[in-house]
């Protein structure tokens, strides 16, 4: 495989990593607990650059990861009426989303021109 084709392997699989955990804060939103116990923690996705070219992502939790609520109906709630709720936006998480589909069909598009320039080289090598 060639450097080209190994660094868009990277945007992808960053780009698949981004929509996975966007995906799972917006699935566990409406998550509650009651305070001070575990609770979803909402993540969010962390690239750096690779020593080789490319990047590498890694999801890391989000600090402060709970918001307090008041909803005193909440068999959560405690005798303030108070619950954690995961401190996420909708709004961002759709966001982040659509940049993540655009990032994979970004490095989708350089995938296929590096493989198709390895393949016009091995044309003519042969």
């Amino acid at each position: 495989m060639s450097p080209a084709a190994a660094i868009a392997l990277s945007g992808l699989a960053a780009a698949g990593l981004k929509l996975t955990v966007s995906a799972g804060n917006l699935a566990n939103a409406d998550d509650a607990s009651a305070v001070g116990a575990a609770a979803f923690q909402p993540a969010q996705v962390v690239t750096s650059p690779a020593p080789a070219g490319g990047v590498t992502a890694n999801a890391v939790s989000v600090k402060p990861a709970s918001l307090l609520a008041y909803d005193p109906g909440s068999p959560l709630a405690g005798v303030t009426g108070m619950i954690d709720t995961p401190d996420i936006d909708p709004v961002s998480e759709i966001s982040n989303q659509f940049s993540a589909r655009h990032a994979f069909a970004a490095s989708l598009n350089a995938f296929q021109a590096a493989t198709a320039e390895e393949k016009t080289l091995l044309d003519m090598k042969f």
